[in-house]
């Protein structure tokens, strides 16, 4: 290789550095609005796609942690582009600890072709609850 050959390289990589090179902006700060503790839960329907009228079974599962103890379960219901309604709220404050909790709440399937969203919300001492979700579709 000839110097002829090397100039243009090395002139190339020295105004790639100069010229390719940007600043960083700074990302902002951040802060923290709080803190959730997740437990094993699980919710789901004893049927996916019951009749009109039909009544299904709903299961709550979940553990009642002694780190950070739940105290209630909220089950709510969405139909369609609605909005939730209580369905039924269990309180977890006298429930053993550490152990597996089965709940069962029945609900009667609306009209035909609706789409019905169950949440399950978690509230313990923690300042954000855990939401865990199934949903069925009415034939």
């Amino acid at each position: 290789m000839t110097m002829k050959n090397i100039i243009p390289f090395i002139s190339i990589l020295l105004l790639s550095i100069f010229f390719g090179c940007e600043e960083n902006d700074v990302m902002p700060f951040f802060s923290t609005k709080g803190t959730t503790t997740a437990t094993v839960a699980t919710i789901t329907a004893s049927k996916a796609s019951p009749l009109a009228g039909e009544t299904i079974t709903l299961t709550l599962e979940y553990v009642n942690p002694t780190s950070d103890p739940i105290n209630t379960i909220v089950l709510k219901a969405k139909v369609g582009s609605a909005d939730y309604v209580t369905l039924q709220t269990f309180d977890e404050q006298p429930s053993d600890k550490d152990t597996s909790i089965k709940r069962e709440a029945s609900y009667i399937a609306p009209a035909a072709g609706s789409k019905v969203t169950f949440d399950m919300i978690i509230s313990s001492g923690k300042e954000y609850s855990q939401i865990k979700r199934t949903s069925i579709t009415v034939k």
